[in-house]
């Protein structure tokens, strides 16, 4: 026996869904995925790492979403035969075709390639088959959820409110007063209280942006847009992937908020609009003093 161990990398894809790991056992009834009899051995939340016990034979690990899109919405490493201890890691890719699928990291065997190209052509006709099907049962009930988009949601944590939509999750992070996430954008809200010091309170936005640049080491300068202060610049994530962070300062009778946005670089043209928006509804329970 030896141990397998699959690191999945941080990402804002698909970040409050769990993975299911599944091995090929020939011997198993539980599940057939890509025509082969497999069996569950766990499952991996986002940025988690798990640990399995295998066999020496060769064999493939499967990750796939759900039962019911497992055929499309997967994955799968070839693990070769051996006595070796194996580390392998991926991430979930955006692609709402595939249910933004798990991919693992490394290039992809010709085999792979060629699963991968058939789920999408899978994926895509599965997604064809659910609007023919919608427009069955009624065009008005399929449509007008497509259009509207997801409905509006106020989220509170102590004396600040945002309002996001109901795609995004309250998350739990150390070190910040809110943390909102949704499976293209992620919110962090910080907080910094005068606690009596009156030359720190006598900061203005402006100063305490620059202040958090310098203080960040940021390449990046204060700007202002639609009333509001903010800076951003664009990092590497240990995923690989540049992700562009939007920063807003504001300023209440006690203290100053430091509120970030974070998405996917490739994804920000699409996204820059809603982060303004989401900013501009920030709102504290005090008098704000700006």
């Amino acid at each position: 026996m030896r141990y397998l161990t699959i690191q999945r990398n941080k990402s804002f894809v698909a970040c409050l869904m769990k993975v299911k790991v599944y091995i090929e056992d020939p011997n198993s009834t539980e599940i057939k995925i890509q025509g082969v009899q497999c069996r569950k051995i766990g499952e991996i939340k986002n940025g988690e790492q798990q640990t399995f016990m295998i066999g020496d034979e060769k064999l493939r690990i499967y990750v796939i979403g759900d039962k019911l899109s497992k055929n499309y919405c997967c994955d799968f490493y070839e693990v070769p035969a051996g006595i070796e201890n194996i580390f392998i890691s991926g991430s979930c890719k955006y692609n709402p075709i595939r249910g933004n699928a798990f991919r693992f990291d490394g290039i992809p065997t010709e085999e792979m390639q060629y699963h991968r190209k058939k789920a999408n052509k899978k994926g895509i006709a599965v997604f064809a088959v659910s609007i023919v099907i919608g427009i069955v049962i009624g065009l008005a009930a399929v449509l007008i959820p497509i259009l509207s988009g997801p409905e509006e949601k106020v989220f509170t944590k102590s004396s600040v409110s945002i309002t996001l939509n109901e795609d995004f999750k309250e998350e739990f992070h150390n070190g910040f007063a809110a943390v909102y996430g949704s499976n293209y954008m992620a919110v962090f809200m910080r907080n910094e209280k005068f606690n009596g010091d009156k030359e720190f309170a006598t900061m203005t936005v402006d100063e305490y942006c620059q202040a958090v640049i310098e203080t960040n080491g940021k390449d990046a300068e204060t700007k202002h847009k639609d009333g509001l202060t903010y800076y951003e610049y664009t990092a590497a994530s240990n995923n690989n992937y540049d992700y562009r962070y939007l920063c807003f300062t504001y300023k209440t009778e006690s203290g100053f908020w430091l509120v970030q946005f974070a998405v996917e670089e490739d994804m920000y043209s699409i996204y820059e609009e809603d982060i303004f928006t989401y900013a501009k509804s920030v709102s504290f329970k005090e008098a704000s003093s700006i």
